[in-house]
């Protein structure tokens, strides 16, 4: 190669190279900018939040609160004021149930729609009932509703019992002493899952606990879960199986 052409090689790579660095540089900069806006844009507008609305607002969080701890009952939330709920116009208390027996499960389980988790007929000898959790759902069309009538009340704060008929995510664990077992029923993102059937986790092998996953077409996914290295694929399957109540 010529040294002439090397040259021009060289400096034009320079300029590409500087211009990079300016156009980053730039990025920064108009990043920090609109940063720096919303900031002072979140500021300039709580200052037009009156003190009474934002006693309001608090009233009516503890009120919630305390009526969620008390029934169990789901509550949703609409901010007028999103900057008092860190940007979000939409929150939630309530709709998580957490139950140390297995009959207290199966009571509040067995009045859902849809499909739920049952301790399986073939559980491997020794486990036995740890935890669950049944948890309400938090995205569908009555976020929307919820949105709308807050929107139309004009309240600071707006809240609406939201009465689920269908668990999002419920969650069984078990346990022999050493190794845990688990179970999931979740909603399929909503892009869908591209996997059918049953499919094992791509976890490193050295990892555990070890999953397999049950997409059956539906809009829910199951898995079950284990820190046994005994435990074949083919167990596994069998138990998730007979682990879900459709």
């Amino acid at each position: 190669m010529k040294a002439a052409t090397k040259v021009a090689i060289a400096t034009l790579s320079s300029i590409l190279l500087m211009g990079s660095s300016v156009s980053l540089a730039a990025k920064t900069q108009s990043s920090e900018k609109v940063q720096e806006a919303a900031v002072k844009k979140t500021a300039e507008a709580a200052k037009t939040i009156s003190a009474e609305e934002k006693k309001f607002i608090e009233n009516e969080i503890q009120r919630v609160k305390k009526l969620s701890q008390e029934s169990g009952d789901m509550y949703v939330l609409y901010y007028k004021y999103p900057q008092l709920n860190s940007g979000f116009d939409i929150s939630y208390w309530g709709g998580i149930h957490e139950f140390t027996t297995y009959e207290d499960y199966l009571k509040k389980a067995s009045t859902l729609k849809g499909s739920i988790l049952k301790q399986p007929a073939n559980l491997p000898k020794g486990y036995k009932f740890l935890t669950a959790v049944i948890e309400a759902p938090i995205e569908g069309k009555f976020v929307d509703e919820v949105r709308a009538e807050g929107k139309k009340s004009g309240k600071p704060i707006y809240v609406k019992k939201i009465d689920w008929k269908e668990a999002a995510t419920i969650g069984l664990k078990y346990t022999n002493g050493k190794d845990t077992l688990g179970f999931s029923k979740y909603a399929v993102d909503s892009k869908g899952n591209m996997k059918k059937g049953f499919y094992n986790d791509t976890l490193p092998a050295h990892v555990f606990p070890k999953y397999v996953f049950w997409n059956d077409g539906g809009k829910f996914e199951y898995s079950i879960s284990t820190s046994s290295v005994d435990m074949s694929r083919k167990q596994k399957i069998e138990i998730l199986k007979a682990a879900v109540k459709k």
